[in-house]
């Protein structure tokens, strides 16, 4: 009989916990375990020291203690004060569970406990009243918890959740807020300290106490703390000595603040890597604080000018890493909008592209550096572009062009060049609000016709000083960050990209013009200084005297400085050169001040020559004043010097004015060579010969032309109409409004002669303004409405435009 019953206990038994098994796992099914806990977030420097915290979503202090902060001391001092059998239980501590419920029925009250780590974890994760359903719902989530997770990984979510008053929750928040340490560099006593306070986190959490109350809450913690190291040492779980150690240790526990450096810097990429626990990033402190320091001040003398914000970036130009980012030069200054970042912000850069477009175009091969350009006035359909000081120079080599950062040149190059490769580069290079607009830019692109951040603007200066490679700088030290939602690692890619943005011999031309001093952006306080720092730099000027940008690197660093109002308020002393240039060579100077042996090194593939001093040209044998160019070899172009033309000119006096000379082409040549001589005279664009008429220069100009010769000459040197403009629109106000005629002709031509609809109008010397009525030629206007001009040289060549005329009356 007892038999049966034994076995029918056992068949139930087995029944029932086969049911159960199955039940389990059917809930397990329909109600599965999810775990979503939100971490604070901690911006670490390159060295692993916080730089800055964030609350996380519910406004908690809950940093992720990972794995290996898990010391040895802290894990046998949780497992022995909350669950000396945690690694032997499947969640629910059965020989717990009947302790405690006998205990309680004997005593008729609740007077023990019997939950494990997994079972806290669940309560914590998902807090309730204690009731017995409750404690059924949370024995079951701890099997599921048990089920989906290791053992160290529930006992590292128990540490990242218990509490530690107020807002402050997990063993690492606590430690970094009471201790101002990393949990694994705590000592024994400071542990045991910690295991104590989330038993009573109402009364022994400092973040709810006020001072007074301080002395009488460290006093309980050490009572508690040394009640606890000698049960430690009743049961030889520690050392002897190390125990007495921890009994005579004072207790240093205090709530502290929670780091806030580099604000900028860090809300940046907390915006940008919202869900990250931990942040190990590429931040240098010492060289941030350096640089906050000198700004501050700096930025603060510029106020009496109505100056009032500045934003830095410096980057180590081996690496493309991010060593220290102001945003502006206080955080806190809510008066003038100090929570900008203006090293993201969209700004008019100047004149600082201009390096890229010269860099471009030597790769190109049509420029080299002692190459000359025109510094002429110039009209592009309208757009006529200016020197910062409203003066031009005729004409300039690039290096001068580039040095000076005048602003014909650069246009003429990036016409010559297209706005179509100049946007595609930087579009390339990450430039995001130009590739936004890129069908919007045209020739003013060269002077800061665009949006760049500052950001944008270093990395493309970070590229010269290393063979003109191009890799966008970066924040994030590693890519391995912890996931706050399963406690797991992940890699993160930065959008880190690299190219060959110029060649290596371009790039190290454009660093060789940049640096040197003798131009007009030099600081005034460095002249006479023996500790200017050896950089190549360019500044720039926004249109308005909004932006100041200086930008400058060595083979170590780029620094990028940006000054301005973010309010947009223009200031007269608001220039590169007055502003940023002083700043940037500051910070070079304290950033970079050991430095050693920073030249960049001259590429071997990179060749110099000869080339004549008048046009930086291969010279002809009538260049007289030659002088070393670099060139790179197969792409450089090798056109030879044609600064001087010959010119055949009459070797007898005219009977009709015998002080007049004429010269001849090769069709109305005499046959007797007596007659006339070689000479050689001045090959000037018809740009530039406008330009020394309309100032008065001196020029020597070419004798005219037979005129018994009747070839008509057609050729690049045609007439060019510079006061109206091809397809385009004239509105008139009333009949006697007049049009101004004016062209640009070679140095040889002595006169030119206007047309109005093929009918001739006036003959004029070749600067000379001529205005006309165009209502009085409209009887042999073209049946669509256009009016023909023509201008037409002494020699024969002829240029014709279309324009339309409008009524305004």
């Amino acid at each position: 009989m007892i038999k049966k019953l034994l076995k029918f206990i056992l068949k139930i038994s087995i029944i029932g916990l086969t049911s159960t098994v199955i039940l389990f796992f059917i809930c397990n099914y329909f109600f599965p375990f999810e775990l979503d806990i939100s971490y604070s977030q901690l911006i670490l420097d390159r060295k692993g020291k916080i730089v800055y915290g964030f609350l996380s979503k519910d406004d908690k202090w809950r940093f992720q203690t990972e794995l290996d902060e898990i010391s040895p001391t802290l894990k046998e001092t949780i497992l022995y004060k909350e669950d000396r059998w945690f690694y032997y239980h499947f969640g629910v501590n059965p020989f717990s569970v009947g302790r405690a419920a006998a205990k309680n029925i004997w005593t008729g009250r609740r007077t023990s406990g019997a939950s494990t780590i997994t079972m806290q974890v669940v309560r914590l994760l998902n807090p309730k009243s204690r009731t017995y359903f409750n404690k059924f719902i949370e024995t079951f989530r701890a099997f599921q918890l048990e089920l989906n997770y290791s053992k160290d990984e529930i006992l590292q979510l128990y540490l990242n959740l218990i509490p530690y008053g107020g807002n402050i929750e997990g063993v690492k928040s606590a430690s970094l807020l009471y201790f101002g340490q990393e949990p694994e560099k705590l000592s024994l006593a400071q542990i045991t300290a910690l295991t104590i306070v989330p038993n009573r986190p109402t009364t022994l959490g400092f973040s709810t106490n006020s001072d007074k109350d301080y002395w009488i809450t460290v006093q309980k913690i050490i009572k508690e703390r040394n009640k606890w190291l000698k049960r430690f040492k009743n049961d030889n779980l520690f050392k002897t000595e190390n125990i007495n150690d921890a009994l005579e240790e004072p207790l240093d526990i205090n709530f502290r603040k929670m780091n806030r450096e580099a604000p900028h810097f860090s809300f940046f990429l907390h915006s940008k890597y919202p869900n990250q626990n931990i942040l190990e990033t590429t931040l240098d402190r010492t060289i941030q604080q350096k640089v906050e320091q000198i700004t501050q001040n700096y930025t603060r003398r510029l106020g009496k000018l109505g100056i009032y914000n500045s934003a830095i970036l410096v980057v180590d130009n081996q690496t493309k890493e991010i060593r220290a980012y102001i945003g502006s030069q206080d955080f806190y200054d809510s008066l003038h909008s100090g929570q900008v970042d203006g090293i993201q912000a969209y700004r008019s850069p100047g004149s600082t592209l201009k390096p890229l477009i010269y860099g471009m175009a030597f790769d190109e091969g049509f420029l080299t550096p002692k190459r000359k350009l025109l510094d002429v006035p110039i009209d592009y359909d309208g757009y006529t572009p200016e020197n910062f000081d409203k003066n031009f120079n005729g004409e300039v080599s690039v290096e001068v062009a580039l040095a000076y950062s005048l602003n014909v040149p650069a246009v003429n190059t990036l016409k010559e060049l297209s706005v179509f490769k100049m946007v595609s580069k930087l579009s390339d290079a990450g430039f995001s609000q130009i590739e936004a607009d890129r069908h919007k830019l045209g020739l003013s692109l060269a002077l800061g016709g665009c949006g760049v951040s500052l950001e944008e603007m270093v990395g493309l200066f970070s590229a010269y000083s290393t063979k003109g490679v191009f890799e966008k700088p970066h924040y994030l030290k590693k890519n391995t960050i912890t996931n706050n939602n399963n406690n797991s690692s992940h890699s993160i890619a930065e959008d880190n990209f690299s190219f060959q943005l110029l060649s290596e011999e371009s790039a190290y031309m454009i660093s060789d013009i940049l640096t040197k001093v003798e131009r007009p952006d030099f600081p005034s306080d460095y002249q006479n200084s023996k500790n200017v720092p050896k950089i190549s730099w360019k500044t720039g000027t926004s249109y308005g005297r909004r932006d100041a940008w200086s930008i400058g690197y060595n083979a170590h660093y780029t620094i990028g400085v940006w000054v301005g109002n973010f309010d947009g308020q223009s200031s007269e002393y608001l220039t590169g050169a007055q502003v940023a240039t002083p700043l940037l060579f500051q910070l070079f100077g304290s950033v970079d001040y050991a430095a050693t042996d920073e030249a960049i090194k001259q590429p071997k593939t990179l060749k110099e020559r000869k080339v004549c001093s008048e046009t930086g040209k291969v010279p002809a044998d009538f260049c007289e004043s030659v002088l070393n160019d670099f060139y790179i070899p197969t792409i450089s172009q090798s056109d030879e010097c044609q600064h001087l033309k010959k010119v055949f000119v009459s070797n007898f006096v005219n009977k009709t004015d015998e002080n007049e000379e004429i010269t001849y082409c090769s069709f109305c040549l005499p046959k007797d060579n007596t007659q006339y001589k070689t000479e050689y005279f001045p090959n000037i664009k018809p740009e530039l010969t406008s330009y020394y008429l309309n100032r008065n220069l001196p020029i020597r100009s070419v004798p005219p032309h037979n005129p018994n010769c009747t070839h008509i000459f057609k050729d690049k040197n045609s007439p060019q109409i510079t006061s109206l403009f091809e397809n385009r629109e004239y509105i008139l106000d009333d009949d006697s409004t007049q049009l101004l005629l004016e062209c640009r002709t070679a140095s040889d031509i002595s006169s030119v002669f206007w047309y109005i609809n093929d009918k001739f109008f006036k003959e004029s010397k070749p600067n000379e303004r001529v205005f006309f009525s165009p209502f009085e030629f409209t009887d042999n206007q073209d049946k669509s409405g256009k009016t023909k001009i023509s201008c037409t040289d002494n020699k024969g060549r002829n240029t014709d435009i279309w324009i339309r005329l409008k009524r305004n009356y």
